[in-house]
């Protein structure tokens, strides 16, 4: 069956949230600058009690702990804003495009007005279903952003989807309360 679908600013912006939620440095990044940020406040707080600075060093120390509770809200809306501008610098000739996506037989065939590709079951190494959309990440790091709320026929995609994934062992992750934190 065919799916008739177009990829807005907020496919791929989720998109690339989801990735870099499953990256293990990016995961670390976050933690190591919530971190450093904390101790150095703290370090500040150290340098003015040792001044005698007794006002500026409990302002010091209690700014470092609102910091470290705040950076996870910063860092998430840093990022969010930073692939926002990315999506619409690089993929702006993409967006509302008609795309059609169809399985037939083994492979996966995925076109657009920039061109078709044709992708064999074995060049996939995952699908992830998250609430709104299906990632069918390719072994090469590509994936084929799928809106599952924009395609009419959702539930047969999924159907062909978990058939597709079950015949070619190809791993299919729930992912169904995935939200962007």
């Amino acid at each position: 069956m065919v799916h008739n679908y177009k990829l807005e600013i907020d496919d791929y912006q989720t998109h690339l949230l989801y990735t870099i939620s499953k990256s293990s440095s990016a995961i670390k990044t976050r933690a190591k600058i919530r971190l450093m940020i904390s101790i150095f406040l703290v370090i500040l707080a150290f340098i003015s009690f040792g001044n005698h600075s007794i006002g500026q060093g409990l302002y010091l120390l209690c700014l470092s702990v609102l910091a470290f509770y705040l950076m996870p809200k910063y860092t998430r809306w840093s990022y969010r804003s930073t692939y926002l501008k990315h999506v619409k610098k690089f993929y702006k000739d993409r967006i509302s495009e008609p795309t059609t996506f169809e399985i037939i037989g083994d492979s996966i065939h995925v076109s657009d007005s920039h061109g078709e590709s044709t992708l064999s079951a074995s060049d996939f190494d995952e699908i992830n279903e998250l609430a709104n959309y299906c990632f069918l990440k390719t072994k090469s790091g590509q994936s084929i952003i799928l809106p599952i709320f924009s395609i009419e026929s959702s539930e047969n995609l999924i159907l062909e989807l978990t058939n597709f994934a079950d015949k070619f062992d190809i791993n299919w992750n729930d992912e169904l309360n995935w939200t962007w934190k």
